[in-house]
This record gives structure tokens, sequence and C-alpha cells, in this order.
């Protein structure tokens, strides 16, 4: 049976950056992944819709990430900066608003108390240090009620209701409002900084993959795709890892895979009660990403909705065969996605006139090798879970973005569990004498 020093599962963002960092500490790496591809929950599909690529997954970064913006830099990867819309466009349930603000000049009031009760919740927050332990129990709460809590009304209320659900890719009675204003506080509490990091921030000219495979080329880590892990043994010799194909043996183990799926993997010892249970519950980012290929509608479309079957559609780019757009619900069977004329449907809520010739999307949710998209915890998760997720057990170390301090659920968040990982691993072996 091969022998390695780590056997990585998983090759994301945080497996690649784990086994390079391993790998330049002069250990040897294998990486498993059960997928045939590398990526993880990002992945890039050239010239899938009206010849422009698309991205199934993570789409935009911001300077403010430091951990991937430095791999862009490090690397040379180009990356490109949204174009903004001229306007914005707001749907109530279905009905576009012909006013340059979200809300009528009877409810102005209550738009700017909105904003400072979401600015004075982000201002309690460090985004640096773990969030269960800062006191932030009442906004550790479903997202509607948050917004009640707050007193926001009419509009405003709705308007912030649907953005955080699109945010957490969540439903309101389910996500955790304290998610989203992480990503405020992330921002230096700046909302405009919040909308960059959502919807128009920076994109890889050639996709997330370009950065993927210059981490992985760069790390020379030995990789086996196809190879889903089953079972995970660890003894105090080592740890032996079975996957469809075979088995291997490694002084220790990383897992960056989402959490729904440790609950299909034979672990022995069994994960921790929290570990178990977090699995069992899985996190709340059980919604949908679309792709629309659509004619009749403004070049520079962007529109959040309440009531609506997407809460956000944005343009993303102008081929020949029309505008492409990029559409987000909170729930994953919100939208028949199979179906162009649902989608159709959802998108004349922005843009009454849209006529869909195209669409393209992947259920995350029922993904084995996923269950969820973007991992958003639900409400009240942080403080059951928020450090346990990434507590090792024993020879078995925890990556991946649902273990970030900062970023959690971006790519970002990623690339900083996975260099955080492989120095735990390395400072591990180190204290217990392992060459």
């Amino acid at each position: 049976m091969d022998y390695y020093d780590v056997v990585v599962i998983g090759a994301g963002f945080s497996g690649l950056t784990a086994a390079r960092e391993l790998r330049e500490a002069g250990k040897n790496v294998l990486v498993l992944e059960a997928r045939d591809r590398i990526g993880g929950s990002t992945w890039y599909r050239p010239e899938a819709l009206g010849g422009f690529g698309l991205e199934m997954g993570g789409t935009w970064i911001v300077p403010q990430q430091t951990h991937v913006w430095a791999e862009v830099q490090r690397y040379g990867v180009p990356v490109a900066d949204s174009e903004l819309p001229g306007r914005m466009t707001w749907s109530d349930h279905g009905t576009v608003l012909d006013t340059l603000l979200p809300v009528p000049p009877e409810q102005y009031g209550a738009l700017e108390h909105a904003v400072r009760a979401l600015v004075e919740a982000g201002e309690r927050i460090d985004p640096t240090r773990p969030l269960s332990e800062q006191g932030l129990a009442d906004l550790d709460v479903p997202i509607r009620q948050w917004a009640e809590d707050a007193g926001l009304t009419g509009n405003a209320k709705e308007l912030i209701v649907s953005w955080f659900c699109g945010c957490a890719n969540a439903g309101e009675e389910t996500g955790s409002a304290l998610d989203v204003i992480r990503w405020l506080s992330a921002m230096d509490n700046s909302l405009w900084g919040m909308v960059q990091a959502s919807v128009l921030g920076y994109t890889f000219v050639d996709g997330t993959v370009s950065l993927a495979e210059a981490i992985r080329a760069d790390g020379g880590t030995e990789l086996r795709l196809s190879s889903p892990v089953r079972e995970v043994t660890a003894t105090d010799g080592g740890v032996t890892v079975g996957y469809d194909g075979g088995a291997v043996r490694a002084d220790r183990v990383l897992m960056t895979t989402p959490v729904g799926v440790w609950r299909d993997i034979e672990f022995s010892p069994r994960l921790s009660t929290a570990k178990q249970m977090m699995s069992q519950e899985n996190h709340a980012g059980q919604g949908q990403k679309v792709w629309a290929l659509a004619r009749n509608v403004d070049e520079d479309i962007s529109g959040f909705g309440w009531g609506t079957g997407f809460d956000y559609v944005g343009a993303m780019a102008t081929t020949d065969e029309g505008v492409v757009l990029v559409c987000f619900a909170p729930e994953h069977d919100r939208v028949d996605t199979t179906d162009p004329a649902d989608v159709q449907r959802a998108v004349r809520e922005f843009a009454p006139e849209a006529e869909v010739v195209g669409v393209e999307s992947h259920d995350w949710v029922n993904d084995e090798f996923n269950k969820g998209t973007w991992a958003t915890f639900g409400a009240g998760q942080f403080a059951k879970y928020e450090i346990a997720v990434g507590e090792p057990e024993g020879r078995v170390h925890f990556g991946g973005s649902h273990t970030a301090r900062l970023w959690r659920a971006f790519i970002d968040g990623a690339i900083e569990s996975g260099k955080r990982a492989a120095a735990e691993i390395l400072a591990a072996r180190s204290e217990g004498g392992e060459e």
C-alpha cells in the first residue's frame, strides 16, 4: 500500500493550497479528488453559453480578500473589474419600480433606518475573531427575524431580507443574519464594498480554474481524480484512506470536503458529536445559481427583487445571441432550471420583455460531493459549530472555506483555510517528532 506524509481529500482551493504548502515544506503529499476535475465548488465551463465562459460556482473576488488577491498576483492570473451598471433595477413581487431608490418617498426614513441598523450591526463585529466568542447571539438568528427585531419596515425590510438571502443563498427562515453581516464588517463596514464582494467585484478572465491550475502546477503534488473517499481509519500509527479504486496510508489526513459530505464517509474513530450533527444538519447554502442567455434586456441590467423568483439578476456579458445573465435564488427549487419557460418567467420579473434563449445551471444541492452551494451557516450554527468544524481529530485535520475565519464561503476563505491547515499539520508533525 502506498504511503504518504499527508493525504489531502479534495482538490478545491483549500486542498490545492494546503498541498502546495506541504510540498514546499518537503512533504510527500497525495491529493484525492472525487470529481474528474479540480476546483471543487468552483467550476468554470468555457464558452458554455453564447460563447461565454460560465462560473458554475464562485465568481467574484475583491482586493480586500488578501489571500486570493495575493495568489492572483503571485501567478499573474488575469482578472477584470466588473463594469458598473448605469442604474439599479428594483422588482417588487414582479413589478419593476420606476424609481431611483427601492422605496417610495414616504419610506425614505425607513430606508435610512435600515441602512443605519445594518451598519451598526456590522460595527459590532471583529471579523478576524470567532463570531461565537463576541456576544452576537442576537445576530445569529434567521434573516427575517433580524430584520424585524431591528425594526425594519416596508420595502426597505423586504429588500434587506432578499439581499441577505441572496448573499447567503439561503432561505429567510434558515440563513443566519450574522453570516451575511460578517461580509459587511470584512469590507470595512462599507455597504458598497459589500455589494462589490457580492456581485460587482473582479472576475477571472480565464475562469477560476486558471488560478486553481496555477496553484496545482506550482505544488507539483500527485493528484488522483475520480477517486471519492469512502473510509478514513485512524490509529496511533497513521491513517488509512479507502477510496474508489484503492487505499493508501498516511501519517496525517486533511479533509477539505463540504460538511454535508462527511456523513457519507465512514470515519474510525467516529467524528466528534458536533461534526456529526453539523453534517446531518448541513449548512444553509441550499439555493440556486442560474445562467441565462436573454434578448430584449438592458446590457447592464443589475436588479434586486423581493417576492420574486430570483433575488438578483445581473448582466455579465453581451454576445451576438443575447445578454448573459447571472441569477440567484435562495431555495434550490424556487425556479425550475430545467424549464426555460420558468427561467424566462423569473427573469421577466426584472425585464418584462426578456426572451430567454438559453439556460445553464448545476444542481449543487443534490450533487453528492457538495450537497449545497457556498457554505453559509444557518441560524444558531455559529454557537454550536463554528469552532468545531475546523478542529483536528487526532491525525485527521479539517480545512475548507467553512473553517475560514474572515471570508468563510469564499475562494479567499478556502485559500486561508488551506494555509492554516498546512501550518497546523506541519506543527503537529514537528511536535510529534515526525520527519
